[in-house]
């Protein structure tokens, strides 16, 4: 049906699409766009992992499968995140999650 058909646009086995990634992985730059040296760069990792998890369901649904993520840091937007983009701000630790002392902790629950 219509919704395979954009599935297929997304999702394709390794065999078919391993060069390209490669040849994208190759061709990875430095992002063009500056980030203050005051905060951190926006990631919004969770929102990431929801679609691909999402696209997975659709494609195969009730079959294991496998989303690999590379991230070269913390979650600092949407859904997940753990630590503002502001770095004068430290990243939560084990003890302030178990004061409940984290503000990000009850919106990611």
């Amino acid at each position: 049906g219509p919704g395979q058909e954009v599935l297929q646009r997304f999702l394709l086995p390794v065999s078919e699409c391993s060069f390209v990634v490669e040849g994208i992985l190759e061709d990875l730059r430095k992002d063009p766009w500056p980030v203050p040296n005051d905060k951190r760069p926006a990631r919004a990792t969770g929102c990431a992992l929801s679609v691909a998890t999402s696209l997975l369901h659709l494609a195969i649904p009730r079959r294991g499968a496998r989303v690999m993520l590379f991230a070269s840091g913390p979650c600092t937007s949407g859904p997940g995140n753990v630590v503002s983009r502001l770095k004068e701000e430290d990243m939560r630790s084990h003890a302030d999650l178990a004061k409940k002392a984290e503000p990000l902790f009850a919106p990611a629950c």
